[in-house]
């Protein structure tokens, strides 16, 4: 299925333009669902989101959702990809990088006639965090889908220096250029590599599947990452989501236990929530990526603007 590219001009900060960039997978067949806008986790490239065939399984989340009737937007992250920035842009913060995004979108939706579908926002593990900037931000979305994310952060992934940033999101904020360069020396950097596929957690169901999630990589948004893996960075956002929340982690997924993730989202009513058996982190590179369509499908359909 090959996609068509939005595109958008949008005003950054420092006066330059920007051109970023997205793919639009349409329905197959009469459209009856949502418009879904899609980003990865860090590291990873909207490719993510339609990786292809492993194990004569179909991995591609855009061509299973397409076939339910919705539209599917996938984007890389600014900064990466298919979205570089101009050279001269000064560092890219995450709050930053969230406007950005909600205002391409805006304008690749109302130029090509897609302005009046009803919008969901999905982010898997660091897109979660951006997800959660854009509606908190812009109020972008009648709901929005966190896959394998949360606002708990990530202790093992964090460096002591980090750690002392925890809940102190204005203090991270100030200072966070510099702990970026001080651990990567880079704003965008490679992972080498890519999935490991030495554990269930890091990796697909066979190592096919794996090497689609380490063929769709691209540079780490390291702001993004770093931001993300510190618990309590953007608390003001995650309290000021109010539209109903869908939550999926794999049951060999990363980070806090998935339990504790909704207590987080004060601000929402409507919780839907799901553990996803004998999965890691990339839950679309497991078979039970039949599961999490259908169950996100359905969630879609309680959901209006």
């Amino acid at each position: 299925m090959k996609p068509a590219t939005l595109s958008a001009k949008i005003d950054a900060a420092d006066g330059s333009k920007l051109h970023l960039r997205a793919n639009h997978f349409a329905p197959k067949s009469k459209p009856s669902g949502k418009l879904l806008f899609c980003l990865p986790g860090g590291g990873a490239s909207c490719g993510y989101f339609d990786l292809g065939t492993a194990g004569g399984l179909d991995l591609s989340f855009a061509s299973r959702m397409t076939d339910l009737g919705h539209h599917v937007i996938t984007m890389d992250h600014v900064g990466t990809g298919t979205n570089p920035l101009p050279p001269s842009h000064p560092f890219l913060k995450p709050r930053q990088a969230s406007d950005y995004l909600a205002a391409a979108l805006d304008v690749m939706l109302m130029e090509n006639g897609l302005e009046q579908l009803d919008r969901i926002g999905i982010g898997h593990s660091m897109g979660g965090m951006i997800t959660t900037l854009i509606q908190a931000r812009h109020d972008a979305f009648s709901g929005i889908a966190l896959l394998g994310s949360s606002a708990r952060g990530l202790d093992w992934g964090t460096t002591e220096e980090e750690k002392t940033y925890q809940d102190r999101p204005d203090e991270l904020e100030r200072d966070l250029e510099k702990l970026v360069l001080a651990r990567y020396g880079t704003a965008f950097t490679e992972i080498p590599g890519g999935p490991s596929g030495k554990s269930i957690t890091f990796g697909g169901f066979n190592e096919a599947a794996t090497q689609l999630l380490r063929d769709n990589m691209t540079e780490l948004y390291a702001a993004g990452g770093t931001t993300s893996m510190i618990r309590g960075s953007f608390s003001a956002e995650v309290a000021a989501i109010d539209v109903p929340i869908f939550f999926a982690f794999g049951d060999h997924d990363i980070g806090a236990p998935p339990e504790e993730v909704p207590q987080d989202y004060t601000g929402s009513s409507d919780i839907e929530f799901h553990i996803l058996e004998e999965c890691g982190h990339n839950s679309f590179a497991f078979p039970v990526i039949e599961e999490l369509c259908q169950k996100l499908h359905q969630w879609t359909r309680k959901t209006s603007g």
